[in-house]
């Protein structure tokens, strides 16, 4: 049997791959305005079920915050896991039709509700508990804690990043921010990598408004890990009995949107000819990547070692000492530490 690859294949293959490798590094970005079944565009749920229900007739996605259930998430993955080596940006609006807090028996105080990233395998961890300091995660979310009707508490209105370990510091900012019943918000949160702040924007029924406080990780922040935008219902279950707090909000989520970096390999082009090849791929910082060939696309061998991404161009050398002959295949690695 002849098992060399004919030319024409090699490159249509060739071709092929890279067509998908400069796709993935223009970045990942979508859209959901609801107009079709979320479920059938990559949405999914994890958690009750019963606190998401699609819309049809508005358009809209309506959403149940009651923490007495369990821990709930309407959510997409990303392409690949951000970490605070990426900027990205997301957003959605919101109109919120009734807050109750202190809704569940022995917890009077108030709680949150709560979009955006999240590690899904930690949030689907029995632990995860947010409303339990040092039990959450992996989050970098917008939160809204509804005044309580005592006065003791005030509404407040917070960007919040939680890092890979839950434990201090955190980023976190508070603003005191009542939303009301009946108005549309826009919430557009950016985070930029380069000075390591998450900022929010908003507007109310199209209006701009003052610009909450923004979130600056410190130096001694350990770090996120995220693969998923989420519409969270968290569970008001393990907190301390003299400070608990419940919700129990109804509202619309509506035109939710995500910027961001995309698969961890970009774009990726072969130089020189013959014994002495060069792999040259696009990176994203953070990650560490590694070459490997094939001279029949079914066993791979690695070729030199792995190096570190810089945000631009890495190469890598084939010094023509795997035995591939004239003609090779070449593939990218890459993984997050």
């Amino acid at each position: 049997m002849n098992r060399t690859v004919p030319a024409w294949l090699r490159a249509l293959l060739a071709a092929w791959l890279a067509a998908m490798a400069v796709d993935a590094w223009c970045g990942e970005s979508f859209s959901e305005g609801f107009q079709e079944s979320p479920l059938e565009r990559g949405w999914e749920v994890v958690g009750d079920a019963t606190l998401f229900q699609w819309d049809a007739a508005a358009g809209g996605l309506g959403v149940t915050w009651d923490s007495s259930r369990s821990n709930s998430f309407f959510l997409r993955r990303l392409a690949a896991p951000v970490t605070p080596s990426d900027d990205f940006a997301f957003g959605f609006d919101l109109t919120l039709s009734r807050m109750d807090v202190g809704t569940s028996p022995g917890k009077s105080g108030t709680f949150q509700i709560a979009l955006g990233l999240i590690n899904v395998a930690d949030a689907m961890d029995p632990g995860f508990q947010r409303g339990v300091f040092l039990r959450s995660r992996n989050l970098v979310e917008w939160t809204w804690f509804a005044a309580q009707p005592d006065g003791a508490i005030a509404a407040s209105l917070s960007p919040a990043i939680v890092p890979a370990d839950g434990r201090l510091p955190w980023g976190y900012s508070d603003s005191f921010v009542q939303l009301e019943a009946g108005v549309r918000y826009g919430f557009g949160l950016r985070y930029t990598s380069t000075n390591r702040t998450l900022r929010i924007a908003m507007t109310a029924d199209g209006a701009v408004l003052p610009d909450p406080a923004p979130v600056v990780l410190p130096r001694s922040f350990t770090g996120f890990r995220v693969d998923a935008l989420s519409i969270h219902s968290y569970s008001d279950a393990g907190q301390d009995p003299r400070y608990a707090g419940s919700v129990h909000a109804v509202g619309i989520v509506d035109d939710v949107w995500w910027e961001g970096p995309g698969a961890a390999v970009g774009r990726v082009r072969l130089e020189g000819q013959g014994s002495a090849r060069r792999v040259v791929t696009a990176t994203r910082s953070g990650w560490v990547y590694w070459l490997e060939g094939s001279e029949d696309l079914k066993g791979w061998q690695r070729i030199g070692a792995e190096v570190t991404g810089t945000a631009g161009d890495v190469a890598f050398e084939d010094p023509g000492t795997g035995g591939g002959g004239e003609h090779r295949f070449y593939r990218v690695g890459a993984r997050l530490p």
